[in-house]
């Protein structure tokens, strides 16, 4: 079996949804920068391409036109999906782990904005960052001090640990993913002293985890 002959850009423009998506994963795993704003650009151009995408079929000939516009429509789409299910997760990898090999990975999620009271910020921060993965924002809220804001990603939720209490602190913070025992295992080989996984009322496994101070923190399998 022969492939037909075709030349070099006929492919490039044949496989851009592949190239694209490697180029997108290989900038997200190496690039602190949120692909969000890349996204509604993205549907623009899905919409945008909709009508000719329909219509450029029942044009006879032009075969170069007709790939441009199903590769560009596909493009869009299939780059504006991704980006929208990759942003709702954060990585954690075994300690040495390449971000090129997934298998060494789990991936999570922070459902919502979380406030962590802490006696002394300066002591329990390198905890967060060196078992958690989390990485300090460039500044924190506007008005604030005795606090210090981190992420587990550039657009993700923030993490924020006080030394005041407020109606945001006393809610055990929580973390979902769809791998627990494999969560456990990474957190256990960042040094993490991890509890048993257990089942709740409604079935729903989890387990436990604290802070240097004793703040717990929960790690729920979404399922």
């Amino acid at each position: 079996m022969h492939l037909p002959v075709h030349s070099v850009w006929f492919w490039l423009v044949a496989l851009a949804p592949c190239l694209i998506l490697l180029g997108l994963w290989t900038a997200t795993n190496n690039l602190k920068v949120s692909l969000k704003p890349l996204a509604r650009w993205l549907w623009a151009g899905y919409f945008l391409l909709f009508i000719p995408h329909i219509l450029v079929d029942e044009i006879n000939g032009h075969r170069t036109l007709r790939l441009v516009i199903h590769t560009g429509f596909w493009t869009c789409w299939v780059a504006a999906i991704w980006i929208k299910s990759h942003s709702m997760f954060a990585t954690l990898r075994a300690p040495g782990a390449k971000w090129y090999l997934p298998w060494n990975a789990v991936a999570f999620t922070v459902p919502a904005s979380t406030r962590i009271l802490v006696r002394d910020i300066d002591s329990v921060s390198p905890w967060y960052i060196e078992k958690l993965g989390l990485y300090q924002s460039t500044g924190n809220s506007v008005g604030e001090s005795g606090i210090a804001t981190f992420r587990f990603k550039e657009d993700g939720n923030p993490v924020v640990l006080t030394t005041r209490r407020d109606p945001g602190t006393g809610e055990t913070p929580i973390l979902f993913t769809r791998k627990i025992s494999k969560m456990r295992d990474v957190l256990a080989a960042r040094g993490v002293n991890v509890g048993t996984i257990e089942r709740d009322r409604q079935g729903t496994r989890y387990f436990e985890i604290r802070d240097p101070e004793g703040n717990e923190i929960e790690v729920v399998d979404d399922h």
